[in-house]
């Protein structure tokens, strides 16, 4: 007799989750490692993914494994929270299958923009896997949460596309949206969002700004901090009603953490939540790249945060900033900064501590010092 393998490891997106790639590849959800994505051919098999059902945390499943050690909450933990019954119907839904943007963030690419892929002058900019051929599968009665983002979710017609069918279907009285928006978009061409959305059992929005202000606008390249404010208001204006939830998500960088203060600030004044991700990659931008140089202030701002707005993701980047082991990428960040603010005219670089050590790191001159 085979012995059968010890399934210890339980994540409801396994059985219930499908998040789609803008390449057409499909996960359980959006933490899953980019290697072990598979064709979307897989959705309607009720086992896509079983090889996850291991006695011990997949390789895949890291990001998970990380957040949960640090005690930060893990999209495990989210999905294990939701009932989803024995069978293996598809509760979860993520879709993030076209890279069409209005922005160029400075730590994004072209992959999640085609403003990137546009600026690098790739011939075919524009990524968009199409869902249709998988509606039937993805958009059901079962279906709990749909997860939208990008790219840019408000700007894509197939967004507005997904939303009217599940109006149409009946199906969205008892579906959840969440996105991950920048929120510089609020309507598509006659069509208003507020009106669409009233017709969901909940919408949980959480806005993607590192910053306010100039700071913000240079960051993210082609926003105006002018007109994300005044859509924050208006979203803030209509959860009062109910079933609409606003919060902000921060990524954490090399390029905003000097300015920490003043975005949880603007948070706290308008009873706003945050959520805080470290940024991974590009590698050269996040914060195990500061050097010993700026160490001290860096610390000193998280330390000012921290009291002011705990947070497990906070005491992660303290951790980051103190291993500087990457400090060695300092100089091709500055190329990043400098270089981008070059093409796009803009003034990063003005809003960041690096001016001293810059001119010490370029313009010595050692071998007659």
């Amino acid at each position: 007799m085979v012995a059968t393998q010890r399934q210890t490891w339980q994540c409801a997106a396994i059985d219930h989750g499908v998040a789609v790639f803008p390449d057409g590849r499909v996960g359980p959800c959006c933490q899953i490692a980019a290697d072990y994505l598979k064709p979307a051919a897989v959705i309607p098999d009720p086992d896509r993914f079983g090889d996850l059902r291991t006695e011990h945390a997949p390789s895949a499943c890291e990001k998970c494994v990380r957040n949960e050690h640090d005690g930060v909450a893990s999209y495990r933990q989210f999905f294990n929270s939701r009932k989803t019954g024995r069978t293996r119907n598809i509760a979860f839904v993520d879709i993030r299958n076209t890279n069409q943007c209005n922005l160029k963030c400075r730590y994004c690419g072209p992959h999640f923009s085609n403003q990137w892929a546009i600026e690098l002058k790739q011939t075919s900019p524009l990524r968009e896997a199409s869902l249709e051929p998988w509606h039937d599968h993805l958009l059901t009665r079962d279906l709990q949460v749909l997860y939208f983002t990008g790219g840019e979710p408000m700007i894509s017609g197939h967004h507005w596309q997904v939303l009217q069918k599940l109006v149409d279907g009946n199906i969205s009285k008892n579906v959840s949206l969440m996105y991950s928006t920048n929120l510089t978009q609020l309507r598509y061409k006659q069509l208003d969002i507020f009106h669409i959305w009233n017709q969901f059992q909940s919408v949980n929005i959480m806005a993607s700004i590192d910053a306010i202000g100039n700071v913000f606008d240079n960051i993210r390249s082609g926003a105006r901090w002018a007109n994300v404010d005044q859509n924050i208001q208006l979203v803030l204006a209509q959860s009062s009603k109910g079933g609409i939830k606003l919060s902000l998500s921060c990524v954490l960088s090399i390029l905003n953490i000097w300015h920490l203060e003043e975005l949880i600030k603007y948070c706290q004044d308008l009873g706003l939540d945050i959520d805080f991700i470290l940024l991974d990659g590009p590698d050269y931008l996040a914060l195990d790249v500061i050097p010993d140089q700026l160490q001290s202030p860096a610390l000193a701002v998280l330390e000012r945060c921290q009291r002011s707005y705990p947070h497990a993701v906070l005491e992660q980047a303290r951790q980051r900033i103190e291993n500087n082991q990457n400090q060695v990428l300092f100089k091709q960040c500055l190329s990043h900064v400098l270089l981008l603010d070059h093409i796009r005219e803009e003034q990063l670089f003005r809003y960041l501590p690096f001016r001293d050590l810059a001119q010490a790191l370029i313009t010595s001159n050692h071998e007659y010092e």
